[in-house]
């Protein structure tokens, strides 16, 4: 079970776009959906060499009511925001298979 005490923070789900642009891929544009509250917990951080510059990688978690999850529709095809910051969803667990917390793994590239 995950306390409310923690759940500090609002999250909001940001689609993807399901229209494609002229070369056939998905248009790059978002759009906000449901929120909910959840838990932010920096993981790791790093530097890496991104097109001609260096970019940081941080790798958070968000933790979550497993209902609020669903009940938003969030994939690993969508972004969250959480405090200013957008993350993209690379995986999201259901811990313990309990249906209560869901655990979402997260990357923020700055």
């Amino acid at each position: 079970m995950i306390s409310a005490g923690l759940l500090r923070w609002t999250a909001t789900v940001m689609s993807a776009s399901a229209s494609q642009d002229v070369l056939g891929l998905r248009a790059d544009t978002w759009t906000a959906g449901q929120s909910f509250r959840c838990d932010l917990r920096d993981l790791s951080g790093s530097e890496q060499p991104y097109a001609d510059g260096v970019a940081v990688r941080t790798i958070l978690e968000v933790r979550a009511r497993w209902a609020a999850v669903v009940q938003s529709g969030l994939t690993t095809l969508d972004r969250i925001t959480v405090r200013g910051r957008t993350l993209r969803v690379t995986a999201i667990q259901n811990l313990d298979q309990a249906d209560r917390v869901a655990v979402i793994s997260c990357e923020e590239v700055v």
